[in-house]
């Protein structure tokens, strides 16, 4: 639960507060449960923590008595997340919860929570009851498999599959800003020889060092993919003028010329290049993708190791 500028809501709760003090078996509960848990008042300040709490976050509980309950953001989170959690709960409203906090030493974690509105006997919210549960490596498991889904196993760069959803939205943004982007299909030249002759182990190390190559030569916010075998996306975005990515494949061509020292072994390759620019090449990622690949095909069959546009294919 993390709030701004609270104030005390008029909606009808969804449960009355129990007086602790009357009712020592339900505060000894509360206090000894394994379940993290905590009491705000109705401005959002924590009046009362269990020992499990105070272990998940990391803070005393003389540090968290009396500091709002946003001391445990890790202010990573869309700020309106909260502000909505902060106005249902207000409302009187039960809400279940997950968000990502931080640990007093920084680290996050994520939990899932259930937050209570308690009331006293006029109807009146006056407190809030916040019970956690530990939800990190389940969170930290998914967001594995997700990003096994959507990257390449060899390379860590992004499938085909993801590159072309990225793509797809940044067309959208490139129509709203009205800029242009740049589409880049860059395949190997004389890679088959590499794994024929030292190896497939070799051949893999190649790829993975393309692919170190092609980050170290592209822009901060450009995206680079690995669809398969020797092949590679680029998407370029936010360019001022067409030119710009002529000029940068001719960055990406001179980074991949130089020579690879693979386990001891001097590998010499070169790159087919095609590239279609949004919007006059293509509207959508499917037609960009498909001239990209075009331009870099006729480039192969005429000898490879150069770049063309997609005017030309």
């Amino acid at each position: 639960m993390s709030t701004d500028q609270p104030a005390r809501p008029d909606a009808p709760p969804a449960a009355v507060m129990p007086g602790l003090a009357q009712q020592p078996l339900l505060a000894k509960a509360l206090a000894t449960t394994g379940s993290p848990a905590f009491i705000a008042d109705y401005r959002g300040q924590i009046v009362w923590v269990n020992q499990a709490f105070v272990a998940l976050s990391g803070y005393a509980e003389s540090e968290l008595l009396g500091m709002p309950a946003s001391i445990l953001r890790d202010g990573k989170r869309d700020p309106g997340h909260y502000a909505q959690a902060w106005r249902t709960v207000q409302r009187g409203h039960e809400l279940r919860n997950e968000v990502v906090d931080a640990h007093r030493n920084g680290t996050p974690y994520t939990v899932e929570e259930i937050i209570t509105p308690l009331c006293d006997e006029h109807g009146v919210i006056t407190h809030f009851f916040v019970i956690r549960h530990d939800v990190t490596q389940r969170s930290q498991r998914s967001e594995h498999i997700q990003h096994l889904a959507d990257h390449d196993e060899l390379t860590g760069l992004l499938n085909r599959t993801k590159f072309r959803r990225e793509l797809s939205a940044a067309i959208v943004q490139a129509g709203l800003n009205q800029q242009l982007l740049a589409t880049l299909f860059v395949d190997l030249d004389h890679f088959k020889p590499v794994n024929d002759t030292l190896g497939h182990h070799v051949g893999d190390l190649l790829l993975e060092t393309v692919a170190n190559r092609l980050r170290g030569a592209v822009r901060n916010g450009d995206v680079i993919a690995r669809c398969g075998g020797d092949e590679f996306a680029v998407l370029l975005k936010e360019m001022p003028d067409a030119l710009m990515a002529v000029s940068l494949a001719n960055k990406l061509l001179a980074a991949l010329a130089r020579p690879f020292i693979l386990q001891h072994h001097k590998v010499q390759v070169s790159a087919s290049i095609g590239v279609a620019i949004y919007p006059q090449d293509g509207a959508d990622a499917r037609t960009l993708l498909i001239k990209a690949d075009r331009a870099m095909y006729d480039v192969k069959h005429n000898g490879g190791n150069g770049v063309r546009t997609c005017p030309h294919c």
